[in-house]
């Protein structure tokens, strides 16, 4: 088998160049919750774990439009391999389907909030997350904003535009923190609400970075005066079509992880404090994985819509090359930093403990994961989001969510048991999902 396949130096610099920028906007987007965790956690472990169960269920509620705004970068890519190419209808019709659905999700956040005991955390617990989640609904607005104009930036090649705005809203994030949870410069000490306060501030800063950037560089071609009948209804059926099962593919996975959040908080205190801290590292690699699979979902875009279907596997490969080597790497720290990088976000010895451990099985699923990010990517470049959706669907509903309560609820192995069943779905998943890349590809090789 010729190594070319997998490492082809001109698609390698390519994707390096786009995803770089991508990358470093995703890592600048997870320091912000290591940081808040790190800064709050200088408050106890009872507002860490708040701040966990918080933020977990947010996700749980916007998932689903984040991964439908997820695919909005490729479809803007792909048009502008066209002929006439109709990229101002498409990014409008972008922000028309953002609208809605920052409707929809703010509502369901609202219901969340009211009846947020429906977690079933402690109390101390639940006393200190009800005011955090509140604060983070509204910031459900800008950040659907900012992911939309992101999309529409990398959609024009022109990644480094979010990787500025979330590296100038980390440096804002951990000032506001400063002042606001610790009560510097003569403000009160609002605790983990201040937390909350900056993150609200930070993602509107994003989001009108990203919407100045897009309305005046001159090669993004959108202006506002776009709203006024020119909303293509093909464009709104088009991206909706792909975007709702790419919600759900989104949806499935993280709703997943969020489960095993809430059976934390089942556990102890502790042990969701754990979970916080473990799954925030792992996430911060993930965002390597996630810059890579945007990289590689909008050059695979614009392949396929030139109907280079041999260029399209090969940058496949490449893409998946690439996630491998980097997760390897994550995998050797994790196993030989554990404990120091645990000990930057918690003090209690059995925090600590059970976080450390978890750290190993973190370093056992990093390979798999970011396979099935890369792999999702990939697919959406293809418009193939609806098989995607039900693989997931099936991985981590019917086998981790089911798995993680028998094993770490009914056979009390805690959290090591939820998180086993955690790392078997994504070894499920990214064997079936880059598995049905490849078959696609080659499928069109033949034709």
């Amino acid at each position: 088998m010729s190594i070319s396949k997998y490492y082809n130096p001109t698609i390698i610099a390519s994707l390096v160049k786009l995803g770089a920028p991508v990358v470093a906007g995703n890592v600048g987007l997870v320091l912000m919750g290591l940081i808040d965790n790190a800064m709050v956690g200088a408050l106890g472990y009872v507002p860490l774990a708040a701040a966990g169960i918080s933020n977990t269920v947010y996700f749980i509620a916007t998932i689903f439009g984040i991964g439908v705004l997820m695919v909005f970068s490729a479809n803007i890519a792909a048009e502008q391999t066209k002929d006439a190419p109709k990229t101002p209808s498409l990014i409008t019709a972008s922000i028309v389907i953002n609208f809605f659905v920052s409707v929809f999700t703010f509502a369901v956040l609202l219901v969340l909030h009211k009846h947020f005991d429906v977690f079933q955390q402690t109390e101390l617990i639940d006393n200190q997350a009800r005011p955090y989640f509140k604060i983070l609904a509204y910031s459900v607005w800008p950040m659907f904003m900012y992911l939309t104009f992101k999309s529409a930036a990398d959609g024009h090649n022109l990644t480094w535009a979010s990787m500025v705005a979330t590296f100038a809203a980390l440096a804002l994030n951990v000032l506001l923190n400063w002042i606001l949870i610790y009560g510097n410069l003569g403000f009160k000490a609002y605790g983990l609400v201040g937390a909350g306060y900056a993150t609200l501030i930070g993602r509107i800063f994003m989001a009108v970075f990203l919407l100045i950037f897009c309305v005046y560089h001159p090669k993004i071609k959108f202006n506002f005066s776009d709203f006024i009948g020119k909303v293509y209804r093909e464009h709104v059926v088009r991206l909706l079509k792909l975007g709702v099962p790419s919600g759900g593919q989104f949806f499935f996975e993280v709703s997943a992880f969020a489960g095993a959040a809430i059976m934390a908080g089942w556990i102890g205190e502790m042990d969701l404090a754990a979970h916080t801290v473990a799954i925030q590292l792992a996430s911060f690699t993930y965002m390597f994985a996630s810059g890579i699979s945007v990289a590689g979902m909008i050059k695979t875009g614009e392949s396929w819509e030139r109907k280079q279907h041999r260029l399209t596997l090969e940058i496949g490969r490449n893409t998946s090359f690439m996630v491998s080597v980097f997760m390897a790497i994550f995998a050797l720290i994790f196993v030989v930093f554990r404990i120091p990088l645990v000990r930057v976000f918690a003090d209690e010895a059995g925090v600590i403990a059970i976080a450390s451990n978890l750290m190993l099985l973190a370093a056992l699923f990093q390979f798999f994961d970011g396979l099935q990010a890369v792999s999702l990517g990939l697919l959406r470049g293809l418009n193939d989001t609806f098989i995607p959706s039900i693989i997931t669907f099936v991985v981590y509903w019917f086998v981790a969510l089911p798995l993680a309560y028998i094993l770490g609820i009914h056979l009390e192995l805690h959290m090591i048991g939820i998180w086993i069943a955690l790392t078997l779905a994504l070894i499920l998943a990214s064997l079936f999902l880059y598995r049905r890349f490849i078959v696609i590809a080659k499928q069109h090789l033949q034709t």
